[in-house]
C-alpha cells in the first residue's frame, strides 16, 4: 500500500494522474477525456502535442479535475504562477481533497506564500483525519509544511507542534521523513533552546548520515554551547560532505537549507 501511494505521488509530480479510466461510462465525455490524457502522457511534459491532449481532455469532460491538474503543471515548472492557479483552482474546486495538499505544497515551495499556503492545510485538516498526505515529490508530510508555514509567519510554538504531530505519524507509519528532525531542531534554535536544538539535530543524523546541512546546524548548536572547536569540527564536515551530498532541486529552495557559501562563513569567522 506505501508503495501504491508513493507511485501515485510521483506520477503526480509529473503531471501523470494516475487513474483508472475504466470507471468512467464507455463512450461516456469523461471516459474519453481519462483516454486522452492518458495519450498526453506519452509526449514530454508542456510540449505542444501534451499541452493539446490536456486542453482537449478539459473540453470534453470539464469535470475531470486530474486534467485541470495536468494541464497547470507545465505552467507552474516555468514559473507561469498565473496561469499555474487558474488551471489548478479548477482541479481543486473540483476535488478538493485530493488536490488541496498539492496547490499548498506548491504554494509553500515554490512562492513562499505561507499564509495561502497554510490556509489551503487548514482546509485540508478538516477533510482528511489524521495524516494529511505527502508534498508532490513525497519527501516531505504535509504537515511538516504546515508546520513550516507557521514558523515563517512568527508561530514558533504552533510550528512545533505540528511538526512533532507529523513526526509522531511517521512513526506510526513506519518512518521519519528525511528532514523532519532537522526543521524541528531549528525551530528550537529559533527559540535560543540550544540543548533542544542539539537533541533533535542529533536524532536527524541517522536519517541522513551523509547530509551536510545536519552538521552545519550542529556546528551552530555548539557554537551556542561556546565549543568553537566541536563546532569547526561540524563546519568541516559539512564542507566536505557539501558538493556530493546537498540538496540539488533545480525548482525550489526549500526552509532551512544551506548552502557553501554559509559554510565557508562559518569556518572564515572561526579562523
Amino acid at each position: 500500500m506505501r508503495l501504491e501511494f508513493f507511485l501515485v505521488i510521483l506520477l503526480s509530480s509529473l503531471g501523470l494522474d494516475a487513474q483508472n479510466c475504466n470507471l468512467y461510462p464507455e463512450n461516456s465525455p469523461c471516459r474519453k477525456a481519462c483516454l486522452t490524457l492518458e495519450s498526453a502522457n506519452r509526449y514530454p511534459q508542456g510540449s505542444k502535442q501534451s499541452m493539446e491532449l490536456c486542453t482537449k481532455a478539459t473540453s470534453l469532460c470539464p469535470e475531470l479535475a486530474s486534467a485541470w491538474h495536468s494541464l497547470s503543471v507545465p505552467y507552474l515548472k516555468r514559473g507561469d504562477y498565473y496561469n499555474w492557479r487558474k488551471y489548478l483552482d479548477k482541479a481543486v474546486a473540483l476535488d478538493p481533497k485530493t488536490y488541496l495538499g498539492y496547490r499548498g505544497a506548491c504554494l509553500f515551495e515554490f512562492l513562499h506564500d505561507y499564509e495561502s499556503a497554510l490556509s489551503d492545510f487548514k482546509k485540508l485538516d478538516l477533510k482528511k483525519s489524521g495524516h494529511l498526505g505527502f508534498n508532490p515529490n513525497g519527501e516531505y508530510n504535509l504537515r511538516i509544511q504546515k508546520g513550516l508555514c507557521y514558523r515563517e509567519l512568527g508561530k514558533v510554538d504552533q510550528a512545533i507542534s505540528e511538526i512533532k504531530m507529523a513526526i509522531d505519524e511517521g512513526k506510526a507509519e513506519g518512518g521519519v521523513g528525511t528532514y523532519d528532525y532537522l526543521h524541528l531542531a531549528v525551530c528550537y534554535m529559533s527559540k535560543n533552546q540550544v540543548d533542544s536544538a542539539t537533541h533533535y539535530m542529533e536524532l536527524q543524523l541517522p536519517q541522513y548520515p551523509n547530509f551536510p546541512d545536519t552538521y552545519y546546524y550542529l556546528g551552530l548548536c555548539a557554537l551556542g554551547h561556546g565549543d568553537k572547536i566541536k563546532a569547526k569540527t561540524y563546519f568541516e564536515k559539512a564542507k566536505m560532505l557539501y558538493p556530493q551530498n546537498h540538496r540539488k532541486d533545480p525548482y525550489v529552495i526549500m526552509p532551512d537549507q544551506i548552502f557553501l557559501s554559509d559554510i565557508e562563513k562559518q569556518l572564515r569567522s572561526l579562523n
